[in-house]
């Protein structure tokens, strides 16, 4: 595909934090024609091949970083390392049953 036919120029961004369905890091693109010329987008880097998982993202469409109160983020752990703690012990009684 060359640049004169592209409606599309890739824009690499070093410190890009979209993560696309593969897991991977997007690709950020420019859109050049139409009602959203000028404006950005995400893509996955396997686009238009047999590997791509379809992930397309306005990059003005991103949603606003979710904000934790120091309080429910105590709660979340002491709740969370409850149940780590449960797990641990069933693993340990595990183990020491098979070991037996």
């Amino acid at each position: 595909m060359s640049s004169s036919n592209s409606s599309v120029a890739k824009v690499r961004r070093q410190q890009s934090q979209v993560y696309c369905h593969c897991h991977l890091k997007c690709v950020l693109f420019t859109c050049h024609q139409g009602p959203n010329s000028g404006r950005q987008f995400y893509r996955c880097i396997y686009n238009r091949s047999d590997d791509d998982c379809h992930y397309f993202k306005w990059v003005d469409e991103e949603e606003e970083p979710c904000y934790v109160t120091y309080n429910e983020l105590n709660v979340y752990k002491r709740r969370n390392s409850k149940k780590l703690d449960h797990i641990l012990l069933m693993i340990k009684v595990f183990v020491a049953v098979c070991s037996y």
